[in-house]
């Protein structure tokens, strides 16, 4: 099989990569620390939703008889 080529070059690749670490400083800078934690305390609250919604998903599956198919 033929080696499959990235469609961004290495020079290119390197300077998204610095770029975006620079995006991230600087949003660091700008932002208070009250902020960073507000956003990974609504991450958690997101995920721990994500979570029960699976978990009822998961609960009605169960409940449909084996061999039984919704339609």
């Amino acid at each position: 099989m033929a080696e499959t080529r990235s469609r961004w070059s290495e020079e290119a690749r390197t300077h998204l990569r610095s770029a975006s670490r620079e995006l991230r400083e600087a949003m660091k800078a700008m932002l208070p620390e009250g902020f960073w934690q507000h956003l990974r305390a609504a991450r958690r609250e997101t995920l721990l939703a994500l979570r029960t919604a699976i978990d009822a998903w998961l609960e009605e599956g169960e409940k449909t008889p084996t061999g039984s198919h919704p339609s």
